[in-house]
C-alpha cells in the first residue's frame, strides 16, 4: 500500500536548495539525485497560505476563497482568515471519504482545527495553546510537555511579530520551535497510523525575511560583517539533518515529496502602495493619520474613494465599483498604466506586472477578489498598505523591516518506490501537487480538479 510523506519548507528557495547550497544538504541532494525534482510556480500571490492551500486543493485562490491575510466580513470590515475560510476541499477531506488516515501537522490555515481521519496540529495563526489546535484535543497535553508552548506554533505569537525580534532571538527561537515541532512529528509518525503525511516547517521563510541581507553581499542594506553571515545556511543545513532523521523512520513503500510554497528574493525597498492612491486621487482619507497605522477600511472615505490598495509583498487594488460606475473600466486602465510608470526611488525604470483578476481567477466575482494584483519589479519591491507613511517609498511596514520577500517559485522533489530518476524537470504549477497525490495513492481525482496531475511514475 503506497503512503505518502509531504516535508514541506516554508520559503525553500530554488537557488538555494537546488543551486548554492545543495552539496551541503546531504539528504536533500539525494532525494534530487535519485528521483525527481523542479521549480514549481506558485499562486498569485505568492503568499503562505494561499499557496499551501492551492498545493493540497489544486485550485486557484478565487475557488479557494482566499487572497491573503485578511477578508471582508459581512459589514465590510477587514479580518484576519481562519480555516473556516476555505470554500474547498483539501487532501485530507478527500482521503477521509476513502477511508484513508492523513496526520497534517503545522499546515497553514488549519487553525482552527477540525475532525479529520487521523490527526492535526494547527498553524502559525494559532493564538494559544488552549485553542482549537489540536485534533484530537487530547495532543495538546504532548505539546505543553515539550516546553515553550508560546513558541511552539510560530517564533512570536501573532502575525508578523517576528519582525521585532534582534536577529539572536530569532535565530534562538526559530531553532526551539523547529525542535518542538519535529519531537511531536516523530512522535506521530511512529506512535499514529496514517497513510497520507504532511508537515510544514515555518523557520526558513522567518529567517530568510529577517537575515537576507546578512549574507546576500548585493543587498543594497547588506549588513557587514554580520556575526549572523552563516545563520540562514547552517538553518537549511540543520533542517537537512533533522529530515535524515525523519527518512530513517520511514518505510520503503512511502513516497517521499519536499515542497515550497514560494522562493524569496531580496527586497529592494517598499511602495507605499495607499500613499499613491491618495496623491493620484482615487483615494481619500478620513483624516491625516501622522503615525505609521495598519491599514484598516475605517480609515478611509468611502464616499470619496475610487480604490485602495491592501497586500503584502505583491499588491492588491481594489476599485469602489459604486462609485466607479459605468467608468470601472476606464479607470482600471488608467490605474495600471500609471502603476508601471512607477520608478524606484532613484528614478529608475521598475519591470512590473499588474494582473487583471479575470485574467489568473476562474472566480473573479469572489468578494474578496481583488481588481488588481501588482508585482513591483518583479516581487523585488514590495507594496506597502500601511497607513501615515511619509513619501511613495519606505523600508519598513507598522510590523518592522525585512528584508527578503515571496518569490514566484518554490522548491519541488519527489522520491520513491515507482517513482522516476528524471532529475530536473520543467517548471510544475502548485496546484498540480494534489492531483499527483491521488494518483499516487489510487484514490479518484474529484471531476473539479482539472489540473493535470505530474508525470513521475
Amino acid at each position: 500500500m503506497t503512503k505518502v510523506f509531504l516535508f514541506g519548507i516554508d520559503g525553500a528557495t530554488p537557488e538555494l536548495l537546488f543551486g548554492a547550497w545543495k552539496n551541503e544538504l546531504p539528504h536533500l541532494k539525494k532525494l534530487m539525485e535519485k528521483g525527481s525534482y523542479a521549480k514549481m510556480n506558485s499562486t498569485i500571490p505568492p503568499i503562505t497560505i494561499v499557496a499551501w492551500n492551492a498545493m493540497i486543493s489544486g485550485k486557484d485562490p478565487s475557488e479557494i476563497g482566499l487572497f491573503g491575510y485578511t477578508f471582508k466580513d459581512d459589514q465590510g470590515e477587514q479580518q484576519i482568515v481562519t480555516s473556516k475560510n476555505r470554500k474547498c476541499e483539501v487532501l485530507w477531506d478527500i482521503l477521509g471519504r476513502e477511508k484513508k488516515q492523513s496526520i497534517a501537522l503545522y499546515v497553514p490555515l488549519t487553525y482552527p482545527v477540525h475532525p479529520l481521519n487521523g490527526c492535526m496540529v494547527s498553524d502559525f495563526l494559532t493564538p494559544t495553546i488552549e485553542s482549537e489546535c489540536t485534533y484530537p484535543p487530547e495532543l495538546k497535553e504532548k505539546i505543553k510537555g515539550y516546553g515553550n508552548t508560546k513558541i511552539f506554533f510560530d517564533v512570536v505569537v501573532g502575525l508578523g511579530g517576528h519582525k521585532s525580534l534582534s536577529p539572536q532571538e530569532l535565530i534562538e527561537r526559530t531553532y526551539t520551535m523547529t525542535e518542538m515541532q519535529i519531537k511531536l512529528l516523530k512522535d506521530l509518525l511512529v506512535n499514529k497510523p496514517w497513510d497520507f503525511f504532511m508537515t510544514v516547517m515555518l523557520g526558513t521563510d522567518r529567517l530568510q525575511h529577517m537575515l537576507w541581507n546578512h549574507f546576500d553581499k548585493t543587498h543594497r542594506r547588506y549588513v557587514k560583517d554580520s556575526p549572523h553571515k552563516n545563520a540562514l545556511k547552517e538553518y537549511y543545513i540543520y533542517l537537512d539533518k533533522k529530515f535524515g532523521e525523519i527518512l530513517s523512520l520511514l518505510d520503503e513503500d512511502t513516497i517521499i515529496i519536499v515542497a515550497s510554497d514560494h522562493g524569496m528574493v531580496k527586497q529592494e525597498g517598499k511602495i507605499n502602495i495607499n500613499n499613491w492612491l491618495n496623491e493620484e486621487g482615487y483615494l481619500v482619507f478620513k483624516k491625516p493619520l501622522k503615525e505609521k497605522t495598519r491599514f484598516h477600511t475605517s480609515h478611509i472615505d468611502m464616499n470619496k474613494t475610487l480604490a485602495w490598495g491592501s497586500g503584502a509583498y505583491h499588491g492588491r487594488i481594489f476599485i469602489n465599483k459604486e462609485k466607479a460606475g459605468n467608468a470601472y473600466g476606464k479607470i482600471r486602465e488608467e490605474i495600471i498604466k500609471k502603476l508601471k510608470k512607477i520608478p524606484d526611488d532613484q528614478g529608475k525604470p521598475l519591470k512590473t506586472t499588474v494582473y487583471k483578476a479575470e485574467e489568473i481567477y476562474k472566480n473573479p466575482k469572489h468578494p474578496d477578489c481583488p481588481d488588481l494584483t501588482v508585482y513591483f519589479d518583479d516581487l523585488r519591491w514590495s507594496s506597502n498598505p500601511d497607513l501615515g507613511q511619509e513619501g511613495l517609498y519606505s523600508w519598513e511596514t507598522a510590523l518592522g523591516a525585512d528584508s527578503a520577500g515571496h518569490a514566484r517559485q518554490g522548491c519541488f522533489i519527489i522520491y520513491g518506490k515507482g517513482i522516476k530518476h528524471r532529475g530536473l524537470m520543467k517548471d510544475i504549477d502548485i496546484r498540480q501537487v494534489a492531483p499527483t497525490i491521488l494518483k499516487l495513492m489510487k484514490i479518484p481525482v474529484p471531476k473539479d480538479m482539472v489540473i493535470p496531475s505530474l508525470e513521475v511514475t
